[in-house]
């Protein structure tokens, strides 16, 4: 669920989205350019399907939308104009999917000592800038940096009971996915004579059983983006200065350092 607010002078008919992964795929502009410079990438099982991010069904106020897909860049077509200092609700039903293959990427799974890591990034559809002076920022994706306005975002992140998960902005409901009791398990200090690239221990035992999963809920307010870091064997490290804290997020094979 979006809700954007325009906050230029001008009258908008439609919006940009940006849907960042589908760079990696057979035929996109990335993959194009990847072939003009020689070399040929190889594309993990759902990428060489050009199962990246897809969008399912976008609404607003019930309506369906209109949408036109170009790679990275997808064009909305609004339902009614969108006037200056008003705002438009969009609901999006959109699969994003994790892959693995040879080109550089941010959101990535793999695996560790049998356990599968998660970072997802740029992993919703989201929000071309509109520019003051350029009007829509429409760059494909090329695997260089990012442009994209603020906003506040409400996410729940639901995982297996193992798993140790940080995310941009604060977390809610750290008593009931993070105790105080597991977090002193899980604190960084416990580890530091701990032999590099040793096996982690098991500090929380997988359950398989759905009503084991945790959900972390976090809200982040005017931010550039949102990410999110998950791993089983994930140590945490907290220093605070004036105020502010400083979360570091460590495997435990790596956490002596």
């Amino acid at each position: 669920e979006l809700t954007y607010y325009n906050n230029s002078p001008d009258t908008l008919t439609f919006v940009y989205f940006h849907l960042y992964q589908n760079a990696f795929q057979p035929g996109s502009y990335l993959d194009k350019l990847t072939k003009e410079n020689k070399v040929k990438p190889k594309y993990g099982h759902y990428e060489a399907q050009k199962k990246n991010t897809e969008i399912l069904k976008m609404t607003s106020n019930g309506m369906e939308l209109k949408k036109v897909e170009d790679n990275t860049i997808v064009k909305v077509f609004l339902a009614t104009p969108l006037l200056p200092n008003d705002s438009v609700s969009f609901s999006i039903s959109f699969n994003s999917y994790f892959d693995s293959g040879t080109q550089r990427r941010r959101m990535k799974t793999f695996n560790v000592f049998g356990n599968k890591h998660f970072d997802g990034v740029h992993w919703y559809p989201r929000l071309c800038v509109y520019d003051r002076k350029f009007g829509w920022e429409t760059d494909q994706h090329m695997e260089k940096e990012f442009y994209g306005d603020f906003g506040t975002y409400d996410v729940e992140l639901n995982f297996a009971n193992n798993y140790i998960v940080e995310a941009t902005g604060n977390l809610l409901n750290r008593s009931e996915v993070l105790p105080d009791d597991l977090r002193k398990k899980l604190d960084i200090s416990n580890f530091k004579d701990k032999p590099m690239f040793s096996a982690p221990s098991i500090i929380i035992p997988y359950d398989s059983t759905a009503k084991s999963r945790k959900t972390w809920k976090y809200k982040a307010i005017n931010v550039h983006d949102f990410a999110f870091t998950a791993d089983p064997t994930y140590r945490i490290g907290e220093a605070e200065w004036n105020g502010i804290k400083c979360i570091a997020m460590a495997q435990e094979p790596n956490a002596s350092l």
